[in-house]
């Protein structure tokens, strides 16, 4: 087979991300990234059309490539979610209609959540199936090298427990809300959550004082003081649209117990943001627990001898790889280094893009 390009789309409901890669049979011969904070709330559906464009713009006239020239566009969605939209079906057709104006139909391809492929025509009689169908595309490429492990996947906003056996996704739950319902799905992440998800309590003069509930920080600004994260990682919006230096993190994070930058110190709020980091980890620490306890019931040779965990994404190692080395699990890997993608932030583009394409060639070969 020649070289030929295959785009990967990410559409979330505050970020979009995209990777165009260029192969040879099941080779990557390169690879090229994009991601943009876009929070779909905030957005008008003429503006969605105009990020669709710079993407285009982005991967293929700056890097000299011919849009006629790509092969395919491999889509995954969870923007549908947003409130910007009244229902998920909503969404999702809202989205297909732009994407339509873009591209080829002919060359959009869907992941659903029944682990298959779908084009343009069927997309649109069946939106639902696409609906937050990111982590399906992840473990089928991951299931590519590793068969059998438990993949964790933690981003911005939420963290996904997903086991894989036999190559193939093993979940309980296939929606959102059988995903929560089974610890298989939390809605927290490194960079989006906010405060009172996470504590409603933090400690301050020796005592634990509750906090305001008012949106006046994230835990991208605790993660930004902790320097678990740079400002280039902070890519979402600020709760006060203030920029995101470490000074204005201490400033934001001081507020939520009524306070500001010249009545508590950095030390201070330090220890503040430390107590977070570790409340947010206990989350993730007991949702995993009753995640493993199911699966040990349902998949026990995957602990035989002992599971091999897989992780992703912009808050892999300050929150997952933390947890399970607390849980006493050693032996952990990375996506990236198992698949040889350029980097964990950008796994799901990637992943949907690669995975349609070891399934054409699956395809091709029969």
């Amino acid at each position: 087979m020649k070289s030929n390009l295959i785009l990967g789309l990410d559409i979330g409901g505050a970020n979009t991300k995209a990777v165009l890669i260029q192969f040879k049979e099941k080779r990557i011969i390169k690879s090229y990234s994009f991601i943009e904070y876009f929070p779909f709330w905030e957005q008008s559906k003429n503006q969605f059309y105009q990020l669709l464009n710079r993407i285009l713009s982005n991967l293929t006239i700056e890097h000299n490539i011919e849009p006629k020239d790509i092969l395919s566009i491999a889509i995954t969605i969870t923007a549908e979610l947003s409130d910007a939209f009244e229902t998920k079906k909503e969404g999702i057709l809202s989205i297909l209609n732009q994407l339509s104006k873009v591209f080829e139909n002919d060359k959009l391809r869907f992941i659903t959540i029944e682990n298959t492929y779908i084009n343009y025509e069927e997309a649109l009689e069946n939106p639902t199936l696409l609906a937050a169908a990111n982590w399906i595309s992840t473990s089928l490429f991951l299931g590519e090298f590793i068969p059998n492990c438990i993949l964790i996947d933690s981003g911005s906003t939420t963290t996904d427990f997903i086991p894989i056996w036999r190559s193939k996704p093993a979940t309980i739950g296939k929606t959102d809300i059988e995903r929560l319902i089974n610890h298989e799905l939390i809605y927290t992440g490194g960079l989006r959550a906010t405060i009172p998800s996470i504590t409603h309590f933090v400690p301050y003069k020796n005592q634990n004082i509750r906090i305001s509930f008012e949106k006046f920080a994230l835990i991208s600004d605790v993660n930004r003081i902790l320097n678990y994260i740079s400002e280039e990682d902070y890519l979402n919006e600020t709760a006060d649209k203030r920029s995101k230096s470490l000074d204005n993190c201490y400033a934001r994070l001081s507020r939520i117990i009524c306070l500001d930058i010249e009545t508590i110190s950095k030390e201070e709020l330090f220890s503040i943001a430390d107590y977070i980091h570790n409340k947010q980890l206990e989350i993730i620490k007991k949702e995993l627990i009753g995640f493993l306890y199911k699966l040990k019931k349902r998949i026990p040779d995957l602990f035989e001898p002992e599971p091999t965990f897989i992780i992703t994404g912009l808050s892999a190692d300050f929150l997952i790889r933390k947890v399970l080395e607390k849980l006493n699990y050693n032996k952990i890997k990375y996506y990236n280094t198992i698949t040889n993608i350029p980097n964990n932030v950008n796994s799901s583009a990637f992943a949907v893009a690669v995975a349609l394409l070891y399934k054409h060639l699956k395809m091709v070969k029969k």
